[in-house]
């Protein structure tokens, strides 16, 4: 008798059908339907590696990664909708395989760095700074000199035209009066500054060694920002990420 295959409870379907946020990471069709009131279920638990290989798919597979020992495990699951899950399995390749196998690596990357945020947290002064960017009153000689700044030499080719431009321009314009508001905080406080300068650049290098593209880095920092200070514009947000950038904690 083959080995028995394990029930994959209520609260494993919850966190699968979570990691792709309801979606199937494969064709983002939607994984549950409205029927009326109610909505059912239209998606299937994949095992990535088979859970009972047939000769064949052992051969196939043989040299191939595996994410987890236990087929069974959350690691080794994957919730697809109907159609994707017939295609993955039927017929098997080391194409679909590696597919799966990168998407789930990928899913479960992202899970650990929105768990990441809640444990990295920022000095609460970053809130006035956030606040007071919404309010600020440009002075004629806020826009630094190009010649100043570091971001050319920072963004990588690969990171294209559109970062580089975003983040020149937001440090143009805001760099020298987001100085003068830190500033302002150490006249309160010596040294809040020099504290949240470190906390941003603790939490980049824990971005960087998961060896993401500075356009994850980015947006990974932005929503790390807005979830430590409950806000809800992005904007603000990603103008201080700009900011760090030009002050050396992020892309050093």
């Amino acid at each position: 008798m083959g080995e028995e295959r394990r029930n994959i409870n209520n609260n494993t379907h919850i966190v699968l059908f979570d990691e792709v946020s309801g979606l199937c990471p494969k064709c983002s069709k939607p994984l549950m339907a409205q029927n009326g009131k109610r909505k059912t279920k239209i998606y299937e638990i994949a095992h990535i590696y088979p859970f009972s290989p047939r000769p064949e798919e052992k051969e196939l597979l043989k040299n191939e990664k595996i994410i987890s020992d236990d087929v069974d495990s959350e690691d080794n699951l994957i919730a697809l909708c109907r159609d994707c899950h017939k295609l993955f399995d039927n017929p098997r390749t080391v194409e679909g395989y590696q597919e799966m196998y990168s998407i789930k690596k990928q899913l479960r990357q992202a899970a650990q760095i929105k768990n990441r945020q809640y444990n990295f947290k920022i000095e609460e002064d970053i809130k006035e700074i956030i606040e007071k960017l919404s309010t600020l009153e440009m002075s004629e000689d806020s826009q630094l000199s190009y010649n100043a700044m570091r971001v050319d030499e920072k963004i990588r080719p690969e990171s294209g035209p559109v970062l580089k431009i975003k983040i020149k321009s937001q440090v143009a314009y805001f760099y020298t009066e987001i100085k003068k508001l830190f500033q302002q905080l150490d006249q309160r406080v010596p040294n809040t500054s020099e504290i949240i300068f470190n906390e941003v650049k603790t939490y980049y290098l824990t971005l960087k060694r998961d060896n993401l593209s500075q356009s994850e880095i980015f947006d990974h920092l932005v929503n790390w920002i807005k979830t430590n200070t409950k806000e809800t514009n992005s904007e603000a947000a990603e103008v201080l990420v700009c900011f760090f950038i030009q002050n050396c904690e992020v892309y050093s």
